[in-house]
C-alpha cells in the first residue's frame, strides 16, 4: 500500500514538472534530485569505510550540471560548449587528486579509495543525470517533451511489468549474485510491456514521432534501465543494504527509482544526437 501511495503522488508531480517547468527550474529540479542520490551515494560509501567529502562532491556536482545545463539553456555553439565542458572536467578530475592528495588522518589507501569514489560520484551523477535535461529541451519543446514522456513511461511500465511477471512466472534468475529476486522471464515481461507501452502512447497521442525509432527507442531504453538498476544493486551489494535510504516509504531511496533512468535517459541522448535527427 505505501509503494501504490507513493507513486500516486510522485508520478504526477513528475509528469508536471516534466511538461510545465521552464529550463532553469527544470535544471533546478534535476540538481535536487541529484543532490538528494549524492547524499545517498556516501551514505552507500560509508558502509564500505570509505569515506566521500560533502564540501568536495556537492560543489563540483552543481557546477559541472550548471555548465552543462548552460549549454542548453543559452545555445552555446559548439566550440564554446566543448571549451567550457572540457574545462569544467578537467578542473573537476583535478580538484578530486589535489583534495585526496592534501586530505589528513587517512591512510594513503584510503585516500585513493576516497579520491576513487569521489570522482566515480561526481561523474555518474553529473553525466548521467543532465540528458534528463538536455531530451528535454535540445530537440524542440514538443519533440523533448515526447521523448521524455515515452521513456519515462517505458521504464515505469517496464519495472512494474517486470516486478508482476517475475513473481508469478519468473523460474531462472537473472542475476542472483546482484538482484536475487529478479528473473530472465520478470525482464522479457518488463521489456515486452515497455515496448507494447510505448507504442500506444505513440499511436494515440505522438503521433509525429514514427514507429520504427519510438520502438527502438523503448528496447534501448528498457534494456539499459535494467542495466541501470543492475549498477545501483552492485553498490548496494558492496554496501550490504538493501535501499539506498528510506526516504521514499515503499520505494525506498531517491537513488533506488532513478537508477533505471540514469542509464536510460543517456542512452535515448545519444540515440537522438546520431539516429533520429
Amino acid at each position: 500500500m505505501k509503494r501504490i501511495l507513493s507513486a500516486i503522488i510522485l508520478i504526477p508531480v513528475a509528469l508536471l514538472i516534466v511538461v510545465y517547468a521552464p529550463p532553469t527550474v527544470y535544471l533546478i529540479c534535476v540538481g535536487a534530485l541529484g543532490s538528494l542520490c549524492i547524499y545517498e551515494y556516501r551514505g552507500l560509501m560509508r558502509n564500505m569505510e570509505i569515506r566521500v567529502q560533502a564540501w568536495l562532491v556537492f560543489p563540483v556536482f552543481y557546477i559541472l550540471l550548471g555548465i552543462l545545463g548552460c549549454k542548453t539553456i543559452f545555445g552555446w555553439n559548439a566550440i564554446q560548449s566543448g571549451g567550457y565542458i572540457a574545462a569544467g572536467l578537467t578542473a573537476a578530475l583535478l580538484a578530486a587528486f589535489l583534495a585526496a592528495v592534501w586530505r589528513r588522518r587517512l591512510s594513503m589507501r584510503e585516500r585513493a579509495f576516497s579520491l576513487m569514489a569521489e570522482t566515480l560520484g561526481i561523474f555518474y551523477f553529473v553525466l548521467f543525470l543532465y540528458p534528463i535535461f538536455s531530451t528535454r529541451f535540445e530537440f524542440g519543446n514538443a519533440a523533448g517533451l515526447q521523448w521524455t514522456i515515452i521513456l519515462l513511461v517505458v521504464i515505469w511500465v517496464n519495472d512494474t511489468a517486470a516486478l508482476v511477471v517475475g513473481k508469478k512466472l519468473g523460474r531462472t534468475l537473472f542475476a542472483p549474485k546482484l538482484s536475487p529476486k529478479k528473473t530472465n522471464e520478470g525482464a522479457a515481461g518488463g521489456l515486452a510491456a515497455g515496448v507494447a507501452a510505448a507504442v500506444i502512447l505513440q499511436r494515440f497521442l505522438f503521433n509525429d514521432l514514427q514507429t520504427v525509432h519510438v520502438v527502438a527507442v523503448s528496447i534501448l531504453g528498457g534494456v539499459f534501465g535494467q542495466l541501470g538498476d543492475l549498477a545501483e544493486s552492485l553498490l548496494k551489494r558492496a554496501a550490504e543494504v538493501k535501499d539506498s535510504s528510506q526516504l521514499i516509504p515503499g520505494h525506498g531511496g531517491a537513488l533506488d527509482r532513478v537508477d533505471s533512468l540514469l542509464f536510460a535517459f543517456p542512452v535515448l541522448y545519444i540515440y537522438l544526437i546520431f539516429l533520429y535527427q
